[in-house]
This record gives C-alpha cells, sequence and structure tokens, in this order.
C-alpha cells in the first residue's frame, strides 16, 4: 500500500472524529441513524488501516490503565469526576530518538490529539486491571521522555522569579505547568430526568469517546454526566460554574526504549503514574523560556508487565467487528522495552524512579 494512502486513510479517520466530540444530540431517530452510519463508516475505515499499514509501519499494542476496572463512579460527587479527570488525561510520550520533535508514539486513557506523525490510539480493548491499545507506529526508536496530564481544581503553584530554573532544568525531571480554565456544575435543584438516557444517538462505550474497540464504558458515563449536567443548567436546576486547573508536563531522562521495524506486529509492556505522583517541590519553582516550571521531589513510574497469553484473554478485534485487524494481530509477538531507569527499590521491581533529564 503506498505511503500517499496511508496518510490518506488518516487524515480521513482524524476527520470523523471532531463532530461525534461536539454533537449530544437530543433522542432522535435520524440522529441516531445518522450517528450509527457514521460508527460503521469509522470502524470500516479503522479497521482497514489498522490491518494494513504493515506495508509501511508498525503495529503496537501497548497497556494502560482500565478505567472500567472501577465501574459506576458516582460523577454526582465533585472529588470523583476530579480524580477522574486527572486519571482519563494521562498520556505516556514516547519520542523518536533521531527525528525529535516529529515522530511520536502517544499512549494512555487521555485525549489524542491527532496528527499524521503520531497517530495514537485506534483500536483497543480491556481485561482486567489493563487496557490494550493498538496503534500504528512509524519505524524507528522511540524513548519514553514525557508524561501529560491535567489537574482539575488546582491553583498554580507560587513562582519565585529569581529562581534559576534553567540550571535546575539540568539536574533533574521536571515539570511545567499552564493554567486551564474549566467549567463544572453546582446543583440548585434536583436535575429533571430524561426517558431512554441510553438511546441519545451517541452509542456505548468507544463509539461515545472516538476509539474503536471496548474499555471506555466510564469515558461514555462521564460525557453523558455532562450532557445531562447541561440540560440541567437549561432548565435552572444547576449552574455552570469555571474553576481553575493546571495542565502539566512531566519531563525526565528516558525511562524506557523500543525499536520497531516496518511490518513489525509487537505487543510490549505498558507504563503508567501512580496516584499521589509526582510530588512537586513548590519552593522550587520559577520561569525557563517563559514558561512555568517546578522541579520534582519525586517521580515515579509503575511498569505494566504483559504477555501474548493475557493479550489473547481480552476480547477479540473480531468481537468488535474488525477482522482484518484480527488478521494482523495473528502475527503478534511479544518484545520486551529496553529499560534505561532503575526501581525504585529491589522490593518493587516494577515500580521505576524517573531521573534528571
Amino acid at each position: 500500500m503506498p505511503l500517499s494512502t496511508v496518510l490518506a486513510r488518516v487524515c480521513l479517520l482524524g476527520l470523523m472524529f471532531p463532530p461525534l466530540a461536539l454533537a449530544l444530540p437530543p433522542v432522535d431517530p435520524e440522529v441516531a441513524a445518522a450517528e450509527a452510519k457514521r460508527a460503521e463508516r469509522q470502524r470500516m475505515i479503522g479497521d482497514k488501516l489498522l490491518g494494513d499499514v504493515q506495508q509501511d509501519m508498525a503495529l503496537l499494542v501497548i497497556p494502560t490503565a482500565n478505567l472500567d476496572a472501577q465501574a459506576g463512579r458516582n460523577f454526582n460527587d465533585p472529588a470523583v469526576r476530579d480524580a477522574y479527570a486527572r486519571q482519563s488525561s494521562v498520556l505516556m510520550h514516547w519520542e523518536h530518538t533521531t527525528e525529535k520533535g516529529f515522530f511520536g508514539i502517544t499512549a494512555g486513557p487521555g485525549k489524542h490529539k491527532f496528527s499524521k506523525t503520531d497517530l495514537g490510539p485506534i483500536f483497543q480493548t480491556a481485561r482486567g486491571e489493563l487496557a490494550y491499545q493498538v496503534i500504528p507506529v512509524w519505524p524507528g526508536e522511540y524513548r519514553l521522555t514525557r508524561i501529560t496530564y491535567q489537574l482539575p481544581r488546582t491553583d498554580l503553584p507560587t513562582l519565585d522569579p529569581y529562581l534559576e530554573v534553567l540550571d535546575m532544568k539540568r539536574e533533574m525531571a521536571f515539570a511545567t505547568v499552564s493554567e486551564r480554565v474549566d467549567f463544572d456544575f453546582t446543583t440548585i435543584s434536583p436535575w429533571p430526568r430524561y426517558d431512554k438516557d441510553t438511546d441519545d444517538g451517541l452509542g456505548q462505550g468507544c463509539t461515545v469517546v472516538m476509539r474503536l474497540g471496548g474499555g471506555c464504558d466510564e469515558a461514555a458515563r462521564a460525557l453523558r454526566w455532562q450532557r445531562d449536567a447541561a440540560r440541567a443548567v437549561d432548565a435552572g436546576a444547576a449552574e455552570a460554574v469555571e474553576v481553575p486547573g493546571m495542565d502539566v508536563d512531566l519531563s525526565f531522562a528516558p525511562i524506557a526504549s523500543i525499536t520497531l521495524k516496518k511490518g513489525d506486529v509487537v505487543l510490549t509492556d505498558g507504563f503508567v503514574l501512580p496516584d499521589g505522583q509526582p510530588v512537586m517541590d513548590k519552593d522550587m519553582c520559577g520561569y525557563a523560556e517563559k514558561q512555568r516550571t517546578c522541579g520534582l521531589e519525586s517521580l515515579l513510574v509503575r511498569r505494566l508487565p504483559v504477555s501474548i497469553q493475557e493479550f489473547r484473554q481480552a476480547p477479540s478485534a473480531a468481537s468488535f467487528d474488525m477482522p482484518k485487524l484480527e488478521a494482523a494481530l495473528q502475527g503478534l509477538e511479544y518484545r520486551a522495552p529496553t529499560m534505561l531507569a532503575k526501581p525504585a527499590n529491589k522490593a518493587t521491581p516494577n515500580v521505576i524512579r524517573a531521573e534528571r533529564r
């Protein structure tokens, strides 16, 4: 398959994503039918892309946290919403060693910024604590060097304008933080109840959150809660309020690397950011290149070991009506990442301490 064909399919798949992100339609048979047709078209394009991509790229399967493993969150609780917003925004960034700033691998539950040079996860399947993401990857060596996530309802740290942050950057892992404004909702009176709330034309699970496969039910519930909150505002039963927040970008020395060649179909270990990590040094925050930057007291990352046998126990691509991807995954092989950082201690070999940049 010519490279131009790969890029055309990538762009077409990307163009199908934004409308769904903005569409919160009422219950309407015509809308539901249109969304079902769009979802089917997305499935067919995604299956063909993932099934044929080996002719120019590699296919990487990498695990992340399965947020559905903690099902039934009470999104009426602001603390639960905040915790879920943080968990569901985490992305692991692998940088190409020779095409830095261009090619990359982005994995995790967070919303991926669609790019033809970093396609991100297109399909995922979940079992237990893990969600396995399938990502088309351009050939080359990649190293895990950044983690991004959001912290809702959090004020920016106090900055010391005289701190020499550039020296700090050379000495340790660090966090770049920027302000964000989110909207949350407060209840004034009981919210209106609606019939057939799940029959809203959005579909279920990954269909709602623009990813093919499974493991997206909690994300769909969170989106529907926001839709119901917006309805409650319209009915005068809730009020939308601005809340402060932070975008956090962690930068550190490479933790792990993996090399992929054209035609590879590889399963490798993933990494997640544990709750409570990182710990920022609030006395070491200042400006660097006009960016707000803080040192870190600690940054621990947890490795997620996997095996072919465990992956095969998750729902197959075929069960999601993706036969071309299913055929491609028959050639899946396990390849451990090369670890470039040491465990925090011998008792926890899969807890890795990120070190100096």
